[in-house]
């Protein structure tokens, strides 16, 4: 592999980042160093030749470029890649360090994966960047620049990153003409490096803040049609006209707005649409935003405790592959998968023959029980401490479990959630599988609240962790539930205990499309209502007041307000 860095005023970044890498658990004689220097102005380029001196004999090369000046991102990078000679070349960013596994793991992603793959993106701690991908395929519409690996051959196709963007959004523009060549981007969360990317959580960077906004505009000019521009220069001038982050911020937005546009005479039109690539402008974002920018991961070592994932299914193969295909992504490694079929075990085959590299035990119920009865079932099975439900439409992102068992062990509570993705999808067919997904909705990002928790259920079944001790304690689901059996559960668990809430994006849970399935699906789950308000009246969060009791409280209350 050929490293690419680029350098400018970065000597308190430069010991960590080369001893980090001269720790890894790769042949480091297969690795090539190129740093690229930016004209600094501090030590940088004295502690780049300590390093030099100090690891040369440890990798297969090690070279500094000096430039006497400030080339940019974009146009140093360049640099540095045109030196190398490896098929494969990585782009870090100097203020981060590997794991000793990290380059290997990224390694074994890149051999594994099929050839239209031309981009590896890392995933960076403590924050994952938040953009959505597929946590199926694990593809992505476009790869950070702090972390990622290309093809040297795609790299040079597109002629490397566009020397006219000078400072944020380059990677989006690499991303884009990658994939108008027709190849895919694959995000690698289980190859993982630390990124010093803020000083703290939700930090505005000048800099990067003023450039991001006005290369968004020029990719709308390179990338977009007519309404793309005017959309775009609209939100532009709007968002000059609020109230500053940060002194002089209007200053520079003008300053760089009129810089972007007298360098539009260099811009090549990419408006040309090339089989499935179609560029994305979310406002000033490219894609879809999960939650959890802002949120602190931690890389959990291998010893923590054992999760039990309960897969409930009936007879639907194709539909469960997706889910355990999710779970295969996962980056916690400590996790076992009990799945239970309710009904004959027309899913066995797959499950034994194509997931072996899960710890998976399979179960079926040979005559129809329902679905309460199999997640018992499941519960029942789990040897773990901790247990999470994943229904057979449902996915898990990456690092889902990762996530929920962080906030467990740091924490005095049984129970913790996160937030997920609504999305209604059409399914246009059933074998092979194949669905289109009509919109992500982001529908239950509240706090935790034991008061509207007892009125209505705002944690997807899939979105929560819970210690084993709470089914073996309180029991399990009510096997005469078919609907609403989850916050049932939920609800009689929050008697007990509080859940923690993590403002994170971790899963998706499907719910149909179609206008005629909405309603059946709706008329299904206003019937159990009754019946599990009926219950409510039983469970008491005091002695003188049941939960029933608070949700017709939390009734009158929002009737009030409006």
């Amino acid at each position: 592999m050929d490293i690419v860095y680029v350098t400018y005023n970065s000597e308190k970044w430069i010991d960590t980042c080369f001893s980090s890498l001269s720790k890894s658990t790769i042949d480091l004689k297969s690795l090539n160093v190129w740093v690229v220097d930016n004209c600094s102005t501090d030590r940088t380029r004295e502690l780049l030749f300590v390093c030099k001196e100090k690891y040369t004999h440890a990798f297969g090369g090690f070279e500094i470029i000096v430039s006497g000046e400030n080339l940019g991102f974009g146009n140093a990078n360049n640099l540095g890649a045109a030196k190398g000679i490896d098929d494969i070349i990585c782009f870090f960013n100097i203020d981060t360090e590997v794991f000793p596994d990290t380059l290997a793991v990224l390694n074994n992603e890149i051999t594994d994966t099929i050839s239209d793959v031309a981009i590896w993106e890392l995933r960076q701690l403590p924050y994952e960047h938040p953009k959505l991908y597929n946590p199926v395929t694990l593809e992505t519409s476009w790869s950070s620049g702090a972390a990622f690996a290309i093809k040297r051959s795609v790299f040079e196709q597109i002629d490397g990153f566009d020397p006219y963007l000078f400072m944020y959004a380059e990677d989006v523009d690499l991303s884009w003409r990658v994939r108008k060549a027709g190849y895919s981007i694959r995000y690698t969360p289980k190859a993982t490096l630390f990124h010093y990317s803020y000083q703290s959580s939700g930090e505005v960077k000048p800099v990067q803040h003023v450039n991001s906004i006005v290369n968004n505009l020029w990719l709308r000019y390179k990338f977009g049609d007519v309404k793309e521009i005017i959309s775009g220069n609209i939100l532009f001038w709007g968002y000059f006209c609020l109230k500053n982050k940060f002194p002089g911020q209007r200053k520079m937005l003008w300053n760089a707005y009129k810089k972007m546009h007298k360098n539009l005479r260099y811009i090549t039109k990419e408006n040309e649409k090339t089989g499935d690539f179609c560029p994305s402008f979310f406002k000033f974002d490219y894609e879809i935003a999960r939650d959890g920018a802002c949120y602190e991961s931690i890389r959990l070592q291998d010893d923590c405790p054992i999760v039990s994932v309960l897969v409930r299914t009936c007879g639907r193969p194709e539909v469960l592959r997706e889910t355990l295909k999710s779970l295969e992504n996962q980056t916690y490694r400590n996790f076992e998968v009990v799945v239970v079929e309710d009904g004959a075990n027309i899913s066995e085959d797959m499950v034994l023959n194509d997931f072996a590299s899960l710890d998976i035990r399979y179960f079926f119920t040979g005559k129809k029980v329902g679905r309460s009865r199999a997640g018992n079932i499941a519960m029942s099975k789990a040897k773990g401490k901790y247990l999470n439900f994943l229904d057979d439409d449902d996915l898990f992102f990456a690092d889902h479990i990762e996530t929920l068992v962080g906030a467990l062990l740091s924490s005095d509570k049984k129970a913790a959630y996160a937030t997920a993705f609504e999305t209604p999808i059409e399914v246009l067919s059933k074998t092979p599988y194949q669905y289109k997904v009509r919109k992500y909705i982001k529908r239950y990002t509240q706090l935790y609240d034991a008061q509207q928790l007892c009125h209505h259920n705002y944690i997807p079944i899939q979105c929560i962790l819970f210690e084993k001790s709470l089914f073996e304690t309180y029991g399990g689901l009510d096997e005469s539930f078919d609907a609403l059996e989850d916050w049932d559960l939920w609800v009689r668990y929050s008697l007990y205990t509080e859940f923690e809430f993590i403002n994170k994006t971790t899963s998706i849970y499907r719910v149909p499309y179609s206008k005629a399935k909405k309603a059946v699906r709706q008329k299904h789950l206003d019937e159990a209502l009754d019946k599990v308000r009926e219950k409510h009246k039983s469970y008491m969060r005091t002695e003188a007041i049941s939960v029933y009791d608070i949700a017709m409280d939390y009734e009158k209350s929002r009737v009030v307000t409006k």
